[in-house]
């Protein structure tokens, strides 16, 4: 999830009415404030995002937490509960609760809900579940939600259309929104890094390429947290070793040993500084690798 999980956050702050209106499926819902995520329990955790939200007249929260894939450690429906419970104590307002899930096959046994007991004793608590595979990704489209067009390559395409067609019409929709070249290149990473749940990933490569996104802040903010966390420049060990946990990071599932032997040919300080941003941009390790090749060239 980690490397799904500062680029999704960023979105929904960023476009925080966007998810609003997703989740109590309705465009008359307004953001008023987002919350810190950071809850004081017997073990310091943190949800996605909490906001506060001006919901049927009354102020309410609205607690979105994203999955990727289905909970593991605990059954999804406790950790809602408990996220929930703590938000209702601290702030004494109605929360309402969302499980974003993220990849196709995530969610499908979520039952939305735990309850126990009976009209005497017991609890009951519901939350709302979205899938994006359910969603009908044509009616994103059709819609003024620019924040959530990067999640649109994972919701359910028209009847007829095939996946590479799909994407491209997802991402032409992107290239063509009312936003400066800043946020379109954000979208577009976001795009290209979640549509890697679904997609080949020679599909995004060939429609998404490292120029259209590099216009994106959040490129360099993944940069600034890279050495903020210890990837740090000054010495050409370092600095392979911080490509390798870039890219690490960014595709868990890709043979990165490759990279590792071809990065061992190069002695130039300058050109592994480049290299690192490039592995915060490229959306796959193959595509780093031909990077790569065509420096030795």
């Amino acid at each position: 999830m980690a490397q799904y999980d500062e680029i999704v956050k960023h979105l929904m702050d960023r476009f925080a009415d966007d998810f609003a209106m997703l989740s109590f499926d309705t465009p008359d819902v307004e953001v008023l404030e987002t919350l810190d995520t950071e809850q004081q329990t017997v073990k310091v955790h943190r949800n996605d995002m909490t906001f506060k939200v001006r919901w049927q007249n009354e102020t309410v929260l609205l607690h979105i937490e994203v999955q990727t894939e289905d909970s593991r450690d605990k059954p999804m429906p406790l950790r809602v509960l408990a996220y929930a419970s703590e938000l209702l104590l601290r702030h004494e307002i109605p929360v309402y609760s969302v499980v974003l899930y993220l990849s196709p096959n995530a969610g499908q046994t979520d039952p939305g809900g735990y309850s126990y007991g009976n009209d005497v004793f017991g609890l009951q608590h519901k939350y709302q579940m979205i899938r994006l595979a359910d969603l009908e990704g044509e009616a994103i489209l059709d819609t003024a939600s620019v924040g959530l067009l990067p999640f649109t390559p994972l919701m359910k395409p028209p009847e007829g259309i095939n996946t590479e067609a799909w994407l491209e019409r997802c991402v032409e929709k992107t290239v063509t929104a009312p936003v400066d070249t800043q946020t379109r290149g954000t979208l577009l990473f976001a795009m290209s890094t979640l549509g890697s749940l679904a997609y080949d990933l020679s599909f995004l490569q060939k429609l998404i390429s490292e120029e259209m996104m590099r216009e994106s802040p959040f490129i360099e903010h993944l940069m600034q947290k890279g050495v903020d966390q210890g990837y740090e420049l000054g010495s050409r060990e370092t600095s392979i070793k911080n490509i390798l946990s870039v890219l690490t990071e960014r595709f868990p599932l890709s043979d990165i040993q490759p990279v590792s032997d071809a990065l061992e040919s190069i002695l130039d300080l300058d050109r592994l500084t480049e290299l690192l941003r490039t592995a915060v941009q490229t959306v796959s390790v193959e595509s780093f690798m031909q990077e790569l090749d065509g420096s030795e060239e």
